[in-house]
Formats: C-alpha cells, structure tokens, sequence
C-alpha cells in the first residue's frame, strides 16, 4: 500500500460521491492525522489491487482470536498440505483470469506486496537482487502459521516457474532465495 510514493505520477480526478461517504472518509483522514485525498488514494490502490484479487479467490475475513484459535487446533502437517495444494490452485488462475503477470516478478507486485499491506498474514520485503534475491515474509502467528506459508509460498513460486525455489522459515520468518 505505500506505492504512492514521490516516483509515482498522479493526475486530478473528479468523481461524484454521496454526502454520507464524503464526511466518512473525512472523519477517517482525521482519525488517521492525514487528509481526504491521501485516504482516498490508499482505498483505491487497496480496491486495485488487494481486494480484487480477494474477491476472486472468495477470501472471508477473519476475526484474529478466531484465527487463532483455528491455528491453534490445526495440525501442522494439514497445514503444509493446505498450503502446497491450495497456493497454486488459488493463485495463478486469479492473476491469469485478472491479466497479472504470473511469474516471481508479477507474484512479487501483484500479489505478496498487496497481501502485506493489506491481509496480515505476514509483512513481506524484498533483499537483494539477481541471484541473491531474498523474499522475506515475517509473519506474526507462530510456527504452524510459518509452515504453511512456507507450504503455501512454495508452491506458488513452482506453479510460477517451474523450479522448487529453497526455503527456510522459523517461528516468524519464512524466507525464500531466488
């Protein structure tokens, strides 16, 4: 979500939005010490980009406890399993279907940045470059919670390129080298 950065080029848009949205987003900017045009920004990238791709893959939010407490109950090994069957099922039909580039460079901007700013499953960083690439996905939920992202994250980067890419993970780290 910070893509809107200095780099980025903007232009003026006019829309029409109901009174009752307008004072919302109002509210809102001030809650968040900033103004009507910079929140209103960050919901249309959020819209973009997370949340369309939310919708294609039926995602439901979930309450954090909840989540928890589902984790908390699951088995590890379901996990994985969960993770490396259903990351490419999910995955690469919705970026195809969406006309997103599904390689590591698309799964990079496409999807693991705007999951990051927006799901909370994990705060993802990019390390290096070439051969030396890391992709870092630290993630707050534990070791189960790691090893199905190191399941789910692997088998998208297969589907991706077709080459089983070496990672790592420990209770709050998973770490892919590509």
């Amino acid at each position: 979500m910070d893509n809107l950065t200095n780099h980025v080029k903007f232009i003026h848009v006019s829309i029409r939005i109901p009174v009752s949205v307008k004072a919302r987003i109002d509210k809102d900017a001030e809650h968040q010490h900033t103004t009507f045009n910079s929140l209103t920004s960050r919901i249309l990238e959020k819209y973009t980009t997370f949340d369309t791709i939310a919708e294609h893959v039926n995602a439901i939010p979930v309450n954090a406890l909840l989540f928890a407490g589902i984790l908390e109950d699951a088995y590890v090994e379901h996990l994985e399993r969960l993770g490396k069957e259903l990351g490419p099922k999910l995955i690469k039909p919705t970026l195809v279907f969406l006309g997103l580039q599904y390689d590591i460079e698309g799964l990079i901007r496409n999807y693991f940045e705007p999951m990051s700013s927006c799901s909370r499953w994990y705060s993802f960083a990019v390390i290096g470059s070439g051969p030396n690439r890391k992709l870092m996905f630290e993630r707050p939920h534990g070791p189960k919670w790691s090893a199905f992202l190191k399941a789910y994250i692997s088998g998208i980067i297969k589907a991706a390129t077709g080459i089983e890419p070496r990672v790592t993970a420990d209770d709050s780290l998973v770490t892919v080298y590509c």
